[in-house]
């Protein structure tokens, strides 16, 4: 129908051939086709682009493998060796054209921001599900119930809010690209990175989809909130020898980097697609803060937590998806965030942010891990058959460690002790019994199997240390009874999975819950320690050296909250601490330095208070001490473990008493310190 057809009637309206992707979004008249930029973009200026006619393609599965949502990046073809490289960002493009899912939300064909969930007891889905009713097969025949409903659009696209919004997002993206959100390190180092995020992390939090997330990294598109999430784990996890052929000096200041940059990018709120921001946010809840910082673990695990629900992922059951590997996205991403909920909530004895009684999600199988194979496998790695097995056991250890918290460590105090007990002890034996054979540790041969065995065995033993440790720290008749001594094994058990993980070096890959499970098992054996005496004494130092060994390599990865171990420290006997120091043979002699466990500094770890943008390290003005320049060589955040432990008399704990100001061991403290790491 020509132009000059146009009239009045209704029948004969005109309606433009093409338009491009702004003027589509809104729904207005568009002439791209006689002037480009149209009329609406040039007076907008907003970048004008004509889209690919999706007319006869099913919308699901054309999105099912693209990643092309508005706020893609584009990496330059070919990049220069050795420097920063910036993304090619449109503000305009971000906020005008549609979001893209790889995932698009189930039973819903339109974008997320299209879209909005509302549960059962919102009174607008009974008026919706009220007109929703069908007259001709009478008032009781009624569709099923839908929670996703779409936004209408609004139809004035020149409204001031529009405008303003825009202006706000195009000096947002100057902002954040003077910042350098939008900067990386030269490829080969993002594929370093990269390769250590799938080879350590993703097996244990299978929250992105391996395929989709290569192609979108290959296209250049991939979503710079999500990358910059992505290369901050990737800095942690990666070995001291890949970290090494990187640019940088100090590895938190690495991390702090990248951690910064995602951070830039959230605040910002460049980002839009939901699923990418729960992803992303699940990945900066492995940042660790100091104590009081607000933005730990539980404020960015919080906001993914929330994201989540309200795209409805704790509801799965009650919707259909468009493919296997759609629902098992959302499947691995929930529970993920499940699991490392329910293990954060415990370390720090608070209440979890997800709640069992407000979920209806199928159990994590296996099926739903299993993911299609991958080109370029030396860039992203290969999914193993242990991989497959491992996030669905995890997910039902943490639903059994909600079980243990909430009924032994209650702040009513434990409900039926005894039977309750009884009945979490035979789920854990049932579970171990059921233990895929991939998973146990006699089948372990391999490194990656060696390394989820030892992290699965060691969640493990740490909830029958859960589960018994009341009775190990205050024994009937003083003397360790047959449940008392099911914490100790369990704690023994798992010093052996650790002396196995550190003879391989592992344990600098794994994830934050083997800080809690190793500082759990430490406080065990220094109990221990103290109530025994000849061979079961050398027995227990030697097994609390080996956790305090564990701490030290996992302090090169996760920087562990230095201000616990002294609280922990300060919790023993002056015996006791004095025997169980690390040492350091370069560390100043005890005549030459001299230190005390009371008058020690609390900036025990100075590189935690460093701010690298701030253009060189700057120190804790707490500290009274003057730090020295660590060595640029160093490829681990800088430490002084052993400089906490070192006395001016050499401890004679063993051989003789030595003077104590305080003879006994502070169970109630060092009960309390369980929480923190």
């Amino acid at each position: 129908m020509s132009s000059q057809e146009t009239s009045g009637h209704r029948q004969v309206r005109t309606r433009a051939k093409q338009a491009c992707l702004h003027c589509n979004k809104r729904r207005i008249r568009c002439n791209v086709l006689q002037m480009r930029p149209c009329q609406n973009c040039l007076s907008l200026n907003v970048p004008c682009e004509i889209g690919v006619s999706k007319r006869g393609k099913y919308p699901r599965k054309k999105s099912a493998r693209q990643q092309t949502d508005g706020n893609s990046v584009q990496l330059p073809a070919s990049s220069a060796k050795g420097g920063n490289h910036s993304f090619t960002v449109s503000a305009g493009d971000k906020s005008d054209a549609k979001e893209s899912h790889a995932h698009p939300i189930p039973g819903d064909a339109a974008s997320a921001n299209e879209t909005v969930f509302f549960g059962e007891s919102s009174p607008l889905t009974v008026v919706i599900d009220e007109g929703r009713r069908s007259p001709e097969k009478g008032t009781s025949e009624m569709h099923m119930t839908r929670f996703h409903y779409p936004i209408p659009e609004k139809l004035d696209a020149f409204n001031t809010r529009d405008e303003a919004f825009r202006a706000h997002k195009i000096k947002q993206e100057g902002q954040l690209r003077a910042d350098g959100a939008f900067s990386y390190p030269p490829p080969e180092t993002c594929e370093t990175l990269l390769r250590a995020y799938f080879d350590w992390f993703h097996p244990c939090f299978p929250v992105l989809d391996r395929a989709a997330v290569y192609e979108s990294y290959v296209q250049g598109s991939l979503s710079p909130l999500l990358l910059q999430a992505m290369l901050f784990i990737g800095v942690s996890l990666c070995t001291d020898e890949a970290f090494a052929r990187t640019e940088f000096s100090f590895r938190y200041w690495a991390k702090f980097l990248f951690y910064s940059r995602a951070k830039a990018i959230y605040d910002a709120e460049w980002e839009s697609n939901k699923t990418v921001k729960i992803q992303s946010l699940f990945l900066l809840s492995f940042w660790r803060g100091g104590p009081s910082e607000e933005r730990d673990i539980r404020f960015w695990l919080g906001i993914a937590i929330d994201l989540a629900q309200k795209r409805g992922m704790h509801l799965m059951s009650k919707f259909s998806f468009a493919s296997r590997r759609e629902a098992g996205l959302w499947k691995r991403i929930w529970w993920s965030l499940y699991t490392r909920d329910q293990q954060s909530a415990a370390a720090l004895g608070l209440p979890p942010h997800i709640r069992d009684k407000d979920c209806d999600v199928a159990m994590l199988e296996p099926d739903d891990i299993r993911e299609e194979a991958v080109g370029g496998q030396s860039l992203f790695g290969v999914q193993c058959i242990e991989d497959l097995s491992y996030p669905a056991e995890m997910a039902k250890l943490a639903k059994l460690l909600r079980s243990i918290v909430s009924t032994q460590y209650s702040p009513l105090g434990p409900s039926s002790n005894g039977a309750s007990r009884a009945a979490l002890h035979q789920q854990l034996r049932d579970w171990e019994s059921n233990m895929p054979l991939e998973l146990k540790l006699e089948n372990a041969t391999t490194p990656r199997a060696k390394f989820l065995a030892g992290l699965l065995h060691m969640t493990y033993q740490n909830l029958y240390i859960l589960l018994y440790r009341p009775s190990f720290l205050h024994p009937p008749d003083g003397d360790l009874d047959s449940q008392g001594q099911i914490a100790l094994d369990a704690a023994t058990k798992s010093t052996r999975v650790l002396e196995d993980m550190l003879s391989h070096n592992l344990v600098q890959h794994g994830p934050p819950h083997l800080i809690t499970h190793a500082f759990s098992t430490l406080c065990i054996h220094t109990i221990h320690f103290r109530r025994s005496s000849g061979t079961g004494r050398k027995l227990a130092e030697h097994r609390a050296r080996l956790c305090l060994l564990s701490l030290q390599e996992l302090q090169k990865s996760w920087d562990l909250e230095n201000w616990v171990l002294n609280l922990f420290f300060r919790c023993l006997d002056d015996r006791t601490a004095r025997t169980l120091r690390p040492v350091d043979p370069t560390a100043p002699s005890p005549k030459t330095e001299s230190r005390n466990l009371v008058s020690a500094t609390p900036d025990i770890f100075p590189a935690l208070n460093m701010i690298p943008e701030a253009g060189g390290p700057t120190l804790n003005t707490s500290s009274q001490a003057a730090h020295t320049q660590y060595p640029t060589g160093d490829i681990s955040a800088p430490s002084d473990w052993y400089g906490l432990f070192n006395f001016t008399d050499d401890y004679t704990d063993i051989s003789g008493a030595a003077p104590s100001h305080d003879a006994s061991l502070n169970l109630q403290n060092l009960e309390f310190l369980y929480r923190f790491l």
